[in-house]
């Protein structure tokens, strides 16, 4: 069960977590509360609201100070009380316009650099608000794929095969399931779908097939129409895998054909090089290329020559 709370307690909640995170950084905390006014409300939409803010912040900072000064002039004998003024205080004077033109007013006085960097603080809240809510890769499992909440998913070059769990003794009729060149659907009949949506890359749709499995799970198979390329996902819009990271199985490359099994093995072996920041075959190819080209014209110099690989 999900407890709701008002908006007063999420705040509170949200602040502290807020402060416990980056309590050490008193800019990057005053970053995070301005960010969040500004999603959670028009307050920056108003006038003046950029001079309220930093009046609000002189205030704090000069508080202590301020406090101090207080205490001190209270150890002091009281000055005689001065003349009675012909005029209001400039002070006072001011405190009687309008709330908004007053704010406004100040604003137009607060300097241009303290402006440019509160919109310089607001920019990079709202730029790392957006890094930290980028979706992530996740490891692939055992199979090439993922094991997700509602359903799990292998794959090889050559197909991908989706397993999901559904209701024991569940039967072929109950089960909702089109599979198009670009879309999917899997699911049961009268419930939300586990799938719907996009693919990740197409299909034949002639030679996917699907089939229920001891009546406890859908399996799925899907037939890649390209078939040298690593799904991130199923369905768009779903958690990706690293693909980096996939490793067909050596006993599953013998199923190949002679020439599909030369280019996997080098498309294996060409990413592991770039992981370990190691020329590929084909930058090694070249590299030899030049060798024998430079020991068969030793009569030409090669010092200064810029060699593109």
């Amino acid at each position: 069960m999900i407890e709701e709370i008002d908006s007063a307690t999420f705040t509170k909640h949200y602040f502290e977590k807020v402060f416990r995170e980056v309590s050490s950084d008193a800019e990057a905390f005053l970053a995070a509360a301005l960010d969040f006014v500004r999603q959670e409300s028009s307050f920056f939409a108003q006038p003046g609201a950029a001079a309220a803010v930093q009046r609000l912040a002189e205030r704090c900072l000069q508080g202590p100070a301020a406090a101090a000064q207080a205490g001190t002039s209270a150890a002091q004998p009281a000055a005689a009380p001065p003349a009675v003024p012909t005029a209001a205080p400039q002070p006072q004077q001011q405190a009687a316009l309008p709330g908004a033109a007053a704010v406004q007013q100040q604003e137009e006085q607060q300097p241009e650099a303290v402006q440019q960097d509160q919109a310089a603080a607001e920019g990079a809240a709202g730029a790392d608000a957006a890094e930290e809510a980028s979706p992530s890769t996740i490891k692939p499992n055992a199979g090439n794929g993922a094991d997700l909440p509602g359903y799990s998913w292998t794959q090889s070059l050559a197909e991908v095969v989706l397993t999901v769990p559904v209701p024991p003794g569940t039967k072929g009729r109950s089960c909702d399931v089109a599979i198009g060149r670009d879309k999917l659907r899997v699911g049961l009949k009268g419930q939300p779908p586990v799938l719907d949506g996009p693919l990740f890359a197409s299909v034949k749709p002639d030679d996917c097939l699907w089939n229920l499995v001891d009546g406890r799970q859908l399996e799925v198979t899907l037939a890649k129409r390209d078939g040298m390329q690593w799904w991130r996902c199923v369905v768009a819009g779903e958690p990706e895998i690293d693909t980096q990271s996939v490793e067909p199985e050596a006993s599953k490359l013998t199923d190949l054909d002679p020439e599909m099994r030369a280019t996997v093995e080098k498309m294996m072996y060409d990413q592991r090089q770039k992981a370990m920041g190691l020329p590929t075959s084909d930058e090694q190819r070249k590299a030899d290329i030049m060798k024998q080209f430079m020991a068969a014209h030793p009569e030409m110099d090669f010092s200064n020559a810029k060699i593109e690989m």
